[in-house]
């Protein structure tokens, strides 16, 4: 029957957020394309050697962040980043500080999430409702002020871009905190 199967699959048009098409015109993270271009540009004498040389290249690119022996293990970077946003939540309750928090994270936590969520895009929600959820449960730490700490940091010293931050963010947080609105003041900085 003609229009069935799966040759009448068609590729969506939009590129998938925080993706990015490799040299070989698949798309993939947009970080493993990232590493895998910085390996690849080796001074060329043809396209027989370019062509080795995008192929040579992308295996170190993978190694750096996909699978069990990866060079980055990225389940233990996740759990360093849960615990680095969670850090600081739990000294402001140690404090008494309760509603909103009008800081950010530290700036170097923030390149880690922008590091991390460009070569595991598919990662970022789960990443962020289990924020969300543990300071919830550990730190009675309503998921709103959390998602406001994330969004304001990222909007701060991000470098992924205040479009795709606030579609991120929007895609991965709770609905509580989805408005791009809610993170404190506009970004003109008055209230």
């Amino acid at each position: 029957m003609p229009g069935t199967g799966l040759n009448s699959i068609t590729a969506p048009t939009e590129p998938a957020p925080l993706s990015a098409t490799t040299s070989f015109d698949t798309p993939q993270p947009q970080g493993l394309v990232a590493d895998h271009d910085r390996l690849r540009f080796i001074h060329v004498d043809g396209k027989q050697t370019e062509k080795a040389a995008k192929t040579l290249a992308w295996w170190p690119a993978v190694s750096l962040t996909v699978g069990t022996e990866s060079l980055v293990l990225m389940s233990a970077l996740r759990t360093i980043l849960i615990e680095a946003v969670l850090s600081p939540l739990a000294t402001g309750v140690k404090k008494g500080r309760s509603g909103i928090w009008l800081g950010t994270l530290r700036r170097d936590v923030v390149k880690v999430f922008d590091w991390y969520v460009q070569r595991e895009p598919d990662h970022t929600a789960g990443l962020l409702s289990e924020i969300c959820l543990d300071a919830h449960t550990w730190l009675d730490v309503d998921p709103q002020t959390v998602g406001q700490l994330i969004r304001r940091s990222l909007h701060h010293d991000s470098t992924l871009g205040e479009e795709t931050i606030d579609a991120l963010l929007d895609m991965a947080l709770p609905p509580s905190v989805k408005s791009s609105e809610s993170w404190c003041c506009a970004r003109d900085g008055s209230p």
